[in-house]
């Protein structure tokens, strides 16, 4: 769902000269247009040497983690380690040849993290970026995108203040979910990369085609509300809520109208944004109506629309919901059901017990294959120039798929922070996970949990709020601090 932001009115910050000097060149009309914000940041950097502005990604992957597979190998250390070795679900990283170059300096890996959601495993997704624990479906508090892009007016700048979009489910809860608005309330996901694509760049022009010119003119004088790609989920969502909670909906949808009127920006006028083209239709998409056979597509595309949608400066804050494999024609000749045959099968290695090897190997090609779509993602914002200024954050809603843990979730860290964390690197927090335990699935120092509440005071931080706490949890101190080492 596209988000706008709300609230008091903020001072904007001083341009500089630089800027200053581009905007009296190009005129106060050209100023007011879509995509005006992708030149005047293009020249800056280019001109000035300035910084470009921080961008933020979150990215859900399923069914938590191969540890033996992902986790740091022994005689390895935090800025010595290999990606490469058979089966290692990070390949992807380190792969010249598939995705043109290695990426393996442009990553964090993080083990150690807890996700502290107070529920079942497959409810914690919302878990993720917002910190908080879950009650009745739902996170208690607004997502760190929200945060950022929203309550700290950071994505005030751009055309979409923020972006969420999915794979196959479009579910309201928190366990098919990353963003989330004040209270926790779930925004809506597009999971059609042709809802998506005119979300994102409605009114922006194909090339120099006369003929596509006039149909972005036309389509902008419709002005169709994006809210109708959503409006379904919303509708659903507010028959559950209550007459106050309704009326906030209410307000938010009511700020969402008042962003589309800056999007479809001047009458007669537009703007192009590098070789953009309509993605493919698809006659179904989500999963309950036989649209999981066309997983693997829709999730490239999403993929390569968020990233020309940053890369355009369309928006700084975006999340991709990414799904299970389908179960008839699955691409990886794993079992048909992913989830019972795969995630809850697998036996690690544990205190005492050498786990079951065979049960590692078809998780671990899942994990790689998602690992394998972020990898994508870094890819085409490197082709596209935007990779150095965008921080995107990888997590899962589970350590142990087989005993639904909630404790040493798949966490990483990739892309560019403009210098605030220091890349190319492992971390694994002290204390946690026992030696032998891996999985830190049982065992260990409850007080020695590090909550992933201390990686988004650290992102927050990055993006120049100062703040020492976020997320809610039953002890505040789970809420605090930043993440060591990073």
């Amino acid at each position: 769902m596209i988000a706008s932001s709300s609230g008091g009115a903020r001072v904007a910050p001083r341009k500089s000269a630089t800027r200053r000097s581009f905007l009296r060149a190009v005129g106060a009309g050209l100023a007011t247009l879509p995509f005006y914000n992708m030149l005047e940041h293009a020249y800056a950097e280019s001109a000035g040497g300035e910084t470009p502005p921080l961008k933020f990604l979150g990215v859900y992957q399923p069914h938590g983690i191969c540890a033996e597979y992902f986790a740091l190998r022994d005689g390895e250390t935090s800025t010595r380690f290999d990606l490469t070795y058979e089966h290692c679900s990070l390949r992807a990283f380190d792969d010249p040849k598939k995705f043109g170059k290695s990426f393996k300096d442009q990553i964090v890996v993080i083990e150690g993290l807890d996700l502290l959601s107070n529920g079942n495993a497959h409810d914690s997704a919302g878990t993720i970026l917002t910190g908080s624990t879950i009650s009745e479906g739902r996170p208690a508090s607004l997502s760190l995108d929200q945060f950022l892009a929203v309550e700290h007016g950071l994505g005030d700048a751009t055309p979409v203040t923020s972006v969420a979009l999915a794979v196959g489910d479009p579910e309201l809860t928190s366990g098919f979910g990353l963003s989330f608005g004040p209270g926790g309330h779930p925004l809506s996901k597009i999971i059609d990369p042709s809802e998506t694509f005119d979300a994102l760049f409605r009114g922006l022009v194909v090339g120099d085609d006369p003929a596509a010119r006039r149909e972005a003119e036309r389509q902008r004088r419709r002005g169709k509300s994006v809210l109708d790609f959503v409006r379904g989920d919303v509708n659903r969502l507010r028959t559950r809520l209550a007459p106050e909670e309704q009326t906030k909906l209410d307000q938010h949808l009511y700020s969402l109208r008042e962003l589309e009127k800056q999007v479809a920006g001047v009458p007669g006028k537009t703007l192009s944004c590098g070789k953009l083209k309509a993605p493919p239709t698809f006659a179904k998409v989500g999963r309950r109506d036989g649209g999981a056979v066309h997983f693997d597509a829709i999730t490239d595309l999403q993929i390569d629309l968020l990233a020309q949608a940053v890369a355009c400066d369309v928006t700084r804050f975006g999340t991709l919901f990414m799904a299970d494999l389908p179960y008839n024609g699955n691409p990886l000749g794993l079992p048909a059901d992913n989830h019972g045959a795969v995630a809850h099968v697998y036996a690690g290695r544990g205190p005492g017990t050498a786990g079951r090897p065979a049960t590692w190997l078809p998780l671990a090609k899942l994990n790689a294959y998602h690992f394998g779509k972020v990898a994508r993602l870094m890819s085409r914002l490197d082709q596209l120039g935007a990779l150095a200024s965008t921080l995107i954050y990888v997590s899962s809603d589970m350590g142990d798929p087989a005993q639904h843990s909630t404790r040493n979730v798949p966490t990483l860290l990739a892309g560019g922070s403009n210098g605030k964390f220091k890349l190319g690197r492992r971390l694994r927090m002290p204390g946690d996970c026992p030696a032998k335990n891996p999985l830190c699935s049982s065992g260990g120092s409850e007080d020695a949990r590090v909550p992933n509440n201390k990686l988004l005071v650290s992102i927050a931080q990055a993006f120049g709020v100062h703040t020492n706490s976020f997320g809610a949890q039953a002890d505040p101190k789970h809420t605090e601090g930043t993440l060591p080492g990073l």
